[in-house]
């Protein structure tokens, strides 16, 4: 009898053992987003043996910011990035099996955190999922709105209206307004960081008022004001009824705008003045004199 007759029944099995495994479907790969906070039927991520799962973030994870259970003993590939996460199982998960991701972001936005839930795949495969976290539902853009405009409208009741012929109704410009020019200067030495660009002076009967470009040094500090004193050359002081920055502060190599309105006038025109500035914290003093207005 022919040797391959012995072998007859052990090729069948191994043809038939072949054609049944290529009867068996590939799973069907999705793509999807997710929205956080995401529901539980959301933040379910369906996995399988050897099938690449890829979630991307729109915000940056935090380091050492990804958690995942099983990761030595269910996962021959975690590949973690800025702003992605690869996933490649090498084991099945049985169908009753869940193992949790929690992913952390690195900034301080809201939510800090998004937990996710990987199941079995039974047929399909979350292949691709993006997962967008700085997307607003419309209660919340509401409440947003909201905000702005309650600020707006503070800003408009502490500012008023910025238009030229308000100020002319309210009484601020009359035609005894005068307008001078002047080129302050600052004490050799001065270790403040800061340097004078220019200055202005106006002056009404009410009210008088002081414009004074400022440049802090490419080098310093960060610089937000904090004290304002106003004195003759005599040592008379003059009483400051508001000062303020056209910024918050100023950063290393910034300029800004400083503006200084005092009470009305008693002093004689071109009469000069002794300005200092002090920083919030007190430490970085710039004196100004011959500051006229």
């Amino acid at each position: 009898m022919p040797h391959f007759v012995y072998w007859l029944p052990l090729l069948t099995l191994l043809l038939t053992s072949a054609a049944t495994a290529q009867q068996l479907p590939a799973p069907l790969l999705r793509q999807r987003s997710v929205t956080l906070p995401a529901s539980t039927q959301d933040a379910t991520v369906r996995v399988a043996r050897g099938t690449l799962t890829t979630l991307t973030f729109d915000s940056a994870l935090a380091p050492k910011g990804v958690q995942l259970a099983g990761r030595d003993t269910h996962f021959e590939r975690v590949v973690i990035e800025e702003r992605t996460l690869i996933l490649k199982p090498k084991v099945a998960l049985a169908p009753s099996e869940r193992l949790l991701l929690t992913v952390r972001f690195a900034d301080s936005a809201a939510p800090q955190e998004a937990t996710f839930e990987l199941v079995p795949g039974e047929g399909e495969v979350d292949a691709a999922v993006e997962v967008v976290r700085r997307a607003r539902n419309a209660d919340a853009l509401e409440a947003a709105l909201a905000t702005v405009q309650a600020q707006f409208a503070a800003l408009q009741a502490r500012c008023g209206d910025s238009e030229p012929e308000s100020a002319v109704l309210a009484g601020w410009l009359t035609e005894d307004i005068r307008a001078t020019l002047f080129n302050a200067e600052v004490p050799p030495g001065n270790a403040s960081g800061l340097r004078l660009e220019g200055g202005a002076g106006y002056r009404t009967r009410k009210w008088a008022l002081v414009v004074v470009q400022l440049s802090n040094g490419p080098a310093a500090r960060r610089w937000t004001l904090g004290e304002v004193r106003l004195t003759s050359a005599h040592g008379a002081p003059v009483k400051v009824l508001s000062a303020r920055v056209d910024r918050p502060h100023l950063a290393p190599g910034e300029e800004g705008l400083l503006l200084v309105r005092t009470e009305a006038p008693w002093w004689d025109l071109g009469e000069k003045f002794r300005l200092e500035l002090k920083d919030k914290e007190g430490g970085r003093l710039l004196p100004l004199s011959g500051v006229v207005f």
